[in-house]
Protein backbone atom coordinates (compact mmCIF):
# COMPACT_ATOMS: atom_id res chain seq x y z
CA UNK A 1 0.00 0.00 0.00
CA UNK A 2 2.81 2.04 0.94
CA UNK A 3 4.07 0.97 -2.95
CA UNK A 4 0.55 2.67 -4.44
CA UNK A 5 0.46 5.81 -2.20
CA UNK A 6 3.73 6.53 -3.76
CA UNK A 7 2.72 5.98 -7.14
CA UNK A 8 -0.45 8.22 -6.30
CA UNK A 9 1.90 10.84 -5.12
CA UNK A 10 3.97 10.66 -7.88
CA UNK A 11 1.22 10.98 -10.34
CA UNK A 12 -0.33 13.54 -8.36
CA UNK A 13 2.85 15.34 -7.92
CA UNK A 14 3.11 15.07 -11.68
CA UNK A 15 -0.68 15.96 -11.81
CA UNK A 16 -0.02 19.24 -9.96
CA UNK A 17 3.46 19.87 -11.98
CA UNK A 18 1.05 19.68 -15.35
CA UNK A 19 -1.27 21.82 -14.42
CA UNK A 20 0.88 24.20 -13.22
CA UNK A 21 3.02 24.34 -16.34
CA UNK A 22 -0.64 24.41 -18.31
CA UNK A 23 -2.42 27.05 -16.71
CA UNK A 24 1.05 29.01 -16.79
CA UNK A 25 0.87 28.25 -20.59
CA UNK A 26 -2.87 28.48 -20.84
CA UNK A 27 -2.78 32.14 -19.17
CA UNK A 28 -0.13 32.99 -21.33
CA UNK A 29 -2.25 31.60 -24.20
CA UNK A 30 -5.31 33.44 -22.74
CA UNK A 31 -3.56 36.45 -22.60
CA UNK A 32 -2.04 36.34 -26.16
CA UNK A 33 -5.99 35.19 -27.29
CA UNK A 34 -7.46 38.20 -25.89
CA UNK A 35 -4.63 40.02 -27.60
CA UNK A 36 -5.75 38.06 -30.76
CA UNK A 37 -9.26 38.54 -29.81
CA UNK A 38 -9.47 42.41 -29.50
CA UNK A 39 -8.60 44.38 -32.58
CA UNK A 40 -5.63 46.32 -32.41
CA UNK A 41 -6.90 49.63 -32.36
CA UNK A 42 -3.97 52.31 -33.70
CA UNK A 43 -3.69 55.40 -31.41
CA UNK A 44 -5.57 58.02 -32.86
CA UNK A 45 -3.03 60.02 -34.56
CA UNK A 46 -2.97 63.34 -33.53
CA UNK A 47 -4.45 65.91 -35.88
CA UNK A 48 -2.69 67.67 -38.52
CA UNK A 49 -1.37 71.05 -37.17
CA UNK A 50 -3.23 73.30 -39.36
CA UNK A 51 -1.69 74.36 -42.51
CA UNK A 52 -0.44 77.38 -42.34
CA UNK A 53 -1.84 80.06 -45.11
CA UNK A 54 1.01 80.67 -47.30
CA UNK A 55 2.68 83.99 -47.11
CA UNK A 56 2.06 86.29 -49.92
CA UNK A 57 4.29 86.06 -52.66
CA UNK A 58 5.52 89.61 -52.75
CA UNK A 59 7.77 90.45 -55.74
CA UNK A 60 11.45 90.78 -55.39
CA UNK A 61 12.60 94.16 -55.13
CA UNK A 62 13.92 94.83 -58.68
CA UNK A 63 17.91 94.91 -58.18
CA UNK A 64 19.46 98.33 -57.80
CA UNK A 65 21.88 98.93 -60.62
CA UNK A 66 25.49 98.96 -59.47
CA UNK A 67 26.24 102.96 -59.54
CA UNK A 68 28.56 103.40 -62.53
CA UNK A 69 32.06 103.01 -61.81
CA UNK A 70 33.73 106.29 -61.26
CA UNK A 71 35.32 106.90 -64.96
CA UNK A 72 39.55 106.67 -63.77
CA UNK A 73 40.75 109.80 -63.84
CA UNK A 74 42.21 111.58 -66.92
CA UNK A 75 45.84 111.18 -66.89
CA UNK A 76 47.78 114.38 -67.92
CA UNK A 77 48.72 114.92 -70.86
CA UNK A 78 52.92 114.25 -71.46
CA UNK A 79 54.59 116.84 -71.79
CA UNK A 80 55.43 118.17 -75.26
CA UNK A 81 58.84 116.28 -76.48
CA UNK A 82 61.77 119.23 -75.83
CA UNK A 83 61.77 121.67 -79.22
CA UNK A 84 64.66 120.99 -81.47
CA UNK A 85 66.58 123.55 -81.49
CA UNK A 86 65.58 126.02 -84.51
CA UNK A 87 68.83 126.01 -86.99
CA UNK A 88 69.94 129.31 -87.36
CA UNK A 89 72.81 130.50 -89.52
CA UNK A 90 75.46 131.84 -87.80
CA UNK A 91 77.62 133.17 -90.42
CA UNK A 92 75.32 135.01 -91.73
CA UNK A 93 75.30 137.29 -88.12
CA UNK A 94 78.99 138.04 -88.19
CA UNK A 95 80.01 141.54 -86.88
CA UNK A 96 82.34 143.70 -88.83
CA UNK A 97 84.44 146.28 -87.10
CA UNK A 98 85.75 149.77 -88.41
CA UNK A 99 89.93 149.38 -88.36
CA UNK A 100 91.06 149.90 -84.53
CA UNK A 101 87.81 149.79 -83.65
CA UNK A 102 85.08 147.51 -81.10
CA UNK A 103 82.33 149.92 -81.28
CA UNK A 104 79.22 147.88 -82.61
CA UNK A 105 77.89 149.15 -86.17
CA UNK A 106 73.96 149.50 -86.69
CA UNK A 107 74.26 146.33 -88.72
CA UNK A 108 75.87 144.86 -86.33
CA UNK A 109 73.36 145.48 -83.68
CA UNK A 110 70.58 144.09 -86.28
CA UNK A 111 72.57 140.95 -86.10
CA UNK A 112 73.25 140.87 -82.42
CA UNK A 113 69.23 141.17 -81.61
CA UNK A 114 68.27 138.39 -84.10
CA UNK A 115 70.83 136.03 -82.32
CA UNK A 116 69.44 137.46 -79.31
CA UNK A 117 66.03 136.52 -79.91
CA UNK A 118 66.81 133.03 -81.50
CA UNK A 119 68.78 132.16 -78.12
CA UNK A 120 65.74 133.44 -75.85
CA UNK A 121 63.97 130.44 -77.84
CA UNK A 122 66.34 128.04 -77.76
CA UNK A 123 66.96 128.55 -74.13
CA UNK A 124 69.68 125.95 -73.58
CA UNK A 125 72.18 126.97 -76.43
CA UNK A 126 75.57 128.55 -75.18
CA UNK A 127 77.30 130.94 -77.85
CA UNK A 128 81.35 131.27 -77.96
CA UNK A 129 81.88 135.47 -79.51
CA UNK A 130 85.24 134.82 -81.30
CA UNK A 131 86.77 138.39 -81.54
CA UNK A 132 89.37 138.51 -84.51
CA UNK A 133 91.26 141.17 -86.21
CA UNK A 134 93.66 141.93 -88.78
CA UNK A 135 97.06 141.73 -89.22
CA UNK A 136 97.87 145.86 -88.39
CA UNK A 137 99.57 146.19 -85.10
CA UNK A 138 101.38 143.95 -83.10
CA UNK A 139 100.07 140.51 -81.86
CA UNK A 140 99.44 141.36 -78.17
CA UNK A 141 97.23 144.39 -79.26
CA UNK A 142 95.61 142.54 -81.45
CA UNK A 143 94.58 140.07 -78.70
CA UNK A 144 93.60 142.77 -76.46
CA UNK A 145 91.13 144.18 -79.21
CA UNK A 146 89.81 141.05 -80.52
CA UNK A 147 89.03 140.60 -76.77
CA UNK A 148 87.30 144.16 -76.73
CA UNK A 149 85.37 143.39 -79.68
CA UNK A 150 83.98 140.20 -78.69
CA UNK A 151 82.97 141.66 -75.02
CA UNK A 152 81.43 144.33 -77.08
CA UNK A 153 78.83 141.86 -78.83
CA UNK A 154 78.51 139.80 -75.13
CA UNK A 155 77.80 142.75 -73.43
CA UNK A 156 75.03 143.87 -76.26
CA UNK A 157 73.68 140.42 -75.27
CA UNK A 158 73.19 140.71 -71.57
CA UNK A 159 71.21 143.83 -72.11
CA UNK A 160 69.34 141.58 -74.33
CA UNK A 161 68.49 139.19 -71.50
CA UNK A 162 70.53 136.53 -72.60
CA UNK A 163 72.45 135.05 -68.99
CA UNK A 164 76.07 135.74 -69.09
CA UNK A 165 76.06 131.79 -68.22
CA UNK A 166 75.14 131.40 -71.81
CA UNK A 167 77.87 133.25 -72.91
CA UNK A 168 81.55 133.23 -73.03
CA UNK A 169 84.33 134.99 -75.37
CA UNK A 170 87.69 134.39 -76.94
CA UNK A 171 90.22 136.23 -79.14
CA UNK A 172 92.20 135.21 -81.66
CA UNK A 173 93.87 138.67 -82.51
CA UNK A 174 94.95 138.08 -86.25
CA UNK A 175 95.74 134.36 -85.77
CA UNK A 176 92.61 133.25 -87.97
CA UNK A 177 92.21 135.90 -90.92
CA UNK A 178 89.09 134.84 -93.27
CA UNK A 179 90.78 135.94 -95.57
CA UNK A 180 94.46 136.49 -96.92
CA UNK A 181 95.19 139.90 -94.99
CA UNK A 182 96.46 141.33 -98.60
CA UNK A 183 94.38 144.45 -98.97
CA UNK A 184 92.24 146.26 -97.56
CA UNK A 185 89.15 144.75 -98.78
CA UNK A 186 90.08 141.80 -97.46
CA UNK A 187 91.50 143.06 -94.01
CA UNK A 188 87.63 144.68 -93.37
CA UNK A 189 86.58 141.08 -93.34
CA UNK A 190 89.02 139.63 -90.85
CA UNK A 191 88.08 142.47 -88.88
CA UNK A 192 85.22 140.79 -87.10
CA UNK A 193 83.18 139.23 -84.35
CA UNK A 194 81.82 135.89 -84.92
CA UNK A 195 79.58 133.29 -83.18
CA UNK A 196 80.67 129.56 -82.37
CA UNK A 197 77.28 127.32 -80.57
CA UNK A 198 78.64 125.22 -77.60
CA UNK A 199 78.18 121.79 -76.53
Amino acid sequence: MLRKSSVWLVVLIAVLAVAFIASGCSKKQVVKEEAAGKPIVAAPAPAPAPTPAPAPVVPAPAPVPAPAPAPAPVPPPPPPPPKAEEAIDLASLRLYFAFDDYSLSTKGKENLEKLGAWMNRNPKTKIQVEGHTCDIGTAEYNLALGERRANSAKMYLERLGISPNRLSTISYGEERPMLPNKDEANRSKNRRDEFVKMK
